[in-house]
């Protein structure tokens, strides 16, 4: 069960009667297509561009972000709220034509990029900010297709996002060879694998030869 702050709290409390209003804000770690470094597009379902300070996914610290709206983001499928390992998706849709979002799938790498679903909750009454903006989904891209439409139609930037919970199929890549286990405090237990007849000891006292 998550923690919130008392003022997010009330304002739930009072939803009911008062109202709420949410928004989504959602920050990409792209890299650049050099792979030497990796900036940041954060994106919200609101107007203008808003400095908004959000709990980050990782550490649960605050941090300011600048996210652009404008029509740059147009929804974000719920997030499944789960408590087991089974790896959730979640779809992203972005404006095709917005600047911002052309410069970070056209002009940056997004294959496997750390992406953040932050929710915020306002009073629709006086339009300020109820509470913390509270991190509500980590993942990585799975997919980012961009759909080119013909004369008249419409199109987007539809990505799918999965879950972190996804690291845990990852393989390990290492092979059981000297050049592997040398990397690993100069280990040279299998320097000879590749040589036949030569016995390896391991935890054992060498046999004595005659």
């Amino acid at each position: 069960m998550r923690s919130i702050d008392g003022t997010t709290y009330a304002a739930l409390l009072a939803a009911p009667d008062a109202g709420i209003c949410e928004r989504d804000f959602v920050t990409f770690y792209a890299r650049s297509l050099d792979g030497l470094s990796t900036s940041r597009f954060c994106f919200w379902n609101d107007l203008d561009t808003v400095t908004a300070s959000v709990l980050r996914g990782d550490t649960g610290a605050a941090e300011n972000r600048d996210f652009v709206g404008d029509g740059s983001l147009f929804a974000v499928d719920r997030v499944p709220l789960v408590s087991d390992l089974t790896i959730q998706t979640v779809k992203v849709t972005l404006s095709q034509l917005h600047a911002t979002v052309q410069d970070m799938v056209r002009g940056n790498d997004i294959r496997g990029a750390r992406v953040e679903i932050h929710r915020g909750l306002f009073d629709p009454a006086t339009h300020a900010l109820a509470g913390s903006i509270y991190c509500h989904f980590v993942g990585k891209v799975n997919k980012a297709p961009i759909s080119t439409p013909k004369a008249g139609d419409e199109g987007s930037v539809t990505i799918d996002v999965v879950s972190i919970v996804r690291e845990l199929t990852r393989t390990n890549p290492a092979k059981k060879s000297d050049e592997t286990q040398k990397r690993r405090s100069g280990d040279r237990f299998r320097k000879y694998s590749g040589v036949a007849n030569v016995p390896i000891f391991w935890g054992v006292e060498k046999s004595r030869t005659k």
